[in-house]
C-alpha cells in the first residue's frame, strides 16, 4: 500500500509541477522578437499556435515536470506520504 500511495503522491506532485510550469510561461510559443503565440513565418495570419507547437509544449512541459518530481520534487510528495502514514497509525 505505501508504494502506492508513493506513487499516486509523485503523479500528483508532476501534475502540480506541470501546473507551475505552464503558470511561469514554459511551453508557449515565443518567437525572436518576444511576441508569445504569434503568427507562424509560414502565413498563418490567426494568431493561434498550430497543433504541433502545442503538442511540443507540452511534451516539455511533462517531461520537465517528470524529471524534476524523479529528482526529488518540491517535497510535496515526501509531505502527503508522511501524513497519510501518520493518519493510519491512529
Amino acid at each position: 500500500m505505501r508504494e502506492s500511495l508513493a506513487a499516486a503522491s509523485g503523479q500528483f506532485e508532476q501534475t502540480i509541477l506541470a501546473d507551475m510550469l505552464r503558470t511561469a510561461g514554459l511551453g508557449k510559443r515565443v518567437t525572436l522578437d518576444g511576441d508569445e503565440d504569434a503568427p507562424d513565418a509560414v502565413g498563418d495570419s490567426s494568431g493561434q499556435s498550430s497543433g504541433s507547437d502545442d503538442a511540443f509544449g507540452q511534451l516539455l512541459v511533462q517531461a520537465l515536470s517528470g524529471a524534476i518530481e524523479r529528482a526529488g520534487g518540491i517535497g510535496l510528495r515526501h509531505a502527503l506520504v508522511q501524513d497519510a502514514s501518520k493518519e493510519g497509525s491512529r
